[in-house]
């Protein structure tokens, strides 16, 4: 009997002892347990409102509505700058620091001279005029392009309706309709030298 006991309390000890330093050793990780959890319950509350941690992080500056604006703001001040003069229609650039939607894309016309421009704007215009039939209710039947959404064709690996094609031989520009809406016409040519060719007449180069 006295050995029993003597065993029973040395085993109390010992698993006391034991008891103890489990204790010490698991007060960083109960902290370290909480933090997990709390992450892990923030990750399935975004989960559940079908928010991802790049959603959250990167919300969209601006919506359609207000590119929308923007974009009828801006042709608006673009078109009350033409003036034409000795039988010659010149055109102003508005201020784009009044506005807030990215026209980086728009200098892609510098990579084409002066010859290549007047010959993709040509292009463009006896399309909107002989091919549609529509008389300009303004002065120019052709415009750049100043919509980023379709300006990003010349970032964009792919380039949709111009798959094949490198940017030097893209154009772009856009016309108002006859019902007041304004449409983004896509031009192609086989190199330099070669003749533009519209592709593609609508609001998306993705179709």
């Amino acid at each position: 009997m006295r050995i029993r006991k003597s065993c029973a309390v040395l085993l109390t000890g010992v698993l006391f002892i034991g008891l103890t330093g489990c204790a010490d050793k698991s007060e960083p990780q109960s902290s370290t347990v909480i933090s997990m959890e709390n992450s892990i319950h923030e990750e399935t509350v975004s989960a559940e409102n079908g928010e991802s941690e790049s959603d959250i992080q990167s919300e969209p500056v601006q919506s359609d509505a207000e590119l929308e604006e923007e974009l009828k703001q801006y042709r608006k001040e673009r078109e009350d700058l033409i003036q034409e003069a000795n039988g010659l229609v010149e055109g102003g650039t508005p201020d784009e620091g009044k506005y807030s939607f990215d026209l980086s894309g728009a200098f892609y016309e510098s990579q084409f001279d002066t010859k290549e421009l007047t010959e993709a704007y040509a292009a463009a215009r006896i399309y909107v005029t002989d091919t549609l039939g529509i008389t300009p209710g303004t002065k120019m039947a052709v415009y750049m392009c100043i919509d980023p959404r379709i300006l990003a064709i010349y970032a964009d690996e792919d380039k949709g309706v111009a798959a094949g094609y490198e940017n030097s031989n893209i154009f772009v520009c856009e016309y108002c309709d006859e019902s007041g809406v304004w449409k983004y016409l896509i031009l192609t040519r086989e190199g330099k030298g070669s003749a533009w060719n519209v592709i593609y007449d609508g609001d998306c180069y993705k179709e």
